[in-house]
């Protein structure tokens, strides 16, 4: 069979036969065929351009719909992607100002207290004050000194402890806090919250000038990206109204083209109809005519083709009936000549 198809002439045998069957139909279907059915393709082809997609392995064609669908998640989070990025950007610039902004507060409020030093600062109720702000919705800012004693937090478990113990449980946040003990210093840890959610926060630290002690400001990240949230829910929200939409779409556009193809169907039925009637009707007259009925009447009105054949079968018949008078004139005067 595979070799049979595989053939270089098993197109041209399969075309053969279908034109065999093809030349069996009669007038009406070959012109129902020739009509209806390239109509029915440009229906397929054009419907299967806008609803269907094919993947054949690496080979994709897309259809428009789809097209349209892919074209705005792309867009969707590319503007996500780009919104969160520079949201992100500016939570770290506002978080890094803030840090500097308490090193420099605190830098003035020290030059203004000349003899304050150790845990006289800590216990300071001003310097507090000054040395915790809070930052964003729930971030906070904290001061430790370059050896990592804490001296200020919100936290009044963490004041005045080694902050070199939350090396172990919090590499990423420890590896920003001993960078920073010598210069600025940034970057990401994550933070595990009470309900057992991860999330990132950024840190910014900042030595205080004239000091032995180091500003760190940090809070959740999130809290300067969470427009972008809001983004992906509305081109979400915007992705399924689209898709409800092309649902009722595709259903009236099939409700359409079902109407369309039985319309059509019809008005060719009636159409060719119109062009096989006529010769039918002169192909019984020519039966009739060759039969000897010369009474026949070819009823065919109008111009164009049809017309014109008709008009030769009329000029036929009346050629058959002069023949024929002429030849009972004959017979007839063959018949008194004999009676003489």
């Amino acid at each position: 069979m595979s070799e049979q198809m595989s053939s270089p002439g098993w197109l041209q045998r399969l075309i053969l036969a279908s034109g065999e069957q093809v030349s069996k139909l009669g007038l009406l279907q070959k012109l129902m065929l020739g009509i209806f059915v390239p109509i029915l393709l440009a229906f397929l082809i054009i419907g299967g351009m806008i609803f269907v997609s094919i993947h054949l392995g690496s080979v994709q064609f897309l259809s428009i719909r789809d097209l349209g669908s892919h074209s705005l998640k792309e867009l969707g989070a590319a503007s996500v992607k780009e919104s969160t990025a520079s949201l992100n950007k500016l939570g770290e610039k506002v978080i890094q100002e803030k840090a500097e902004g308490v090193a420099r507060q605190i830098e003035i409020y020290l030059e203004s207290h000349p003899g304050m030093s150790g845990l006289s600062r800590a216990d300071d109720p001003r310097l507090q004050e000054i040395a915790v702000q809070r930052v964003g919705e729930t971030g906070y800012t904290a001061v430790h000194d370059n050896r990592g004693i804490n001296y200020f937090h919100v936290n009044p478990k963490i004041v005045r402890t080694d902050l070199h113990k939350l090396a172990a449980s919090l590499p990423d946040f420890w590896k920003i806090l001993e960078a920073g003990l010598r210069r600025p210093a940034s970057g990401y840890y994550d933070w595990k919250d009470v309900d057992g959610k991860v999330r990132a926060k950024y840190m910014f630290t900042t030595p205080v000038e004239g000091a032995n002690l180091v500003v760190a400001a940090t809070t959740y990240i999130d809290e300067f990206s969470n427009p972008a949230r809001t983004i992906t829910e509305r081109m979400n929200q915007m992705e399924d109204s689209y898709s409800a939409r092309y649902t009722r779409r595709f259903l009236l556009f099939l409700f359409i083209v079902l109407v369309d193809l039985a319309i059509l169907l019809v008005v060719i039925y009636f159409f060719s109809s119109s062009i096989v009637r006529p010769i039918r009707q002169l192909s019984e007259v020519a039966d009739r005519i060759s039969m000897g009925d010369l009474d026949a009447t070819v009823d065919v009105k109008g111009e164009g083709e049809i017309a014109m054949l008709a008009k030769s079968i009329e000029r036929m018949k009346t050629s058959v009936k002069t023949a024929m008078e002429r030849l009972q004139k004959k017979r007839e005067d063959l018949s008194a000549a004999g009676r003489k």
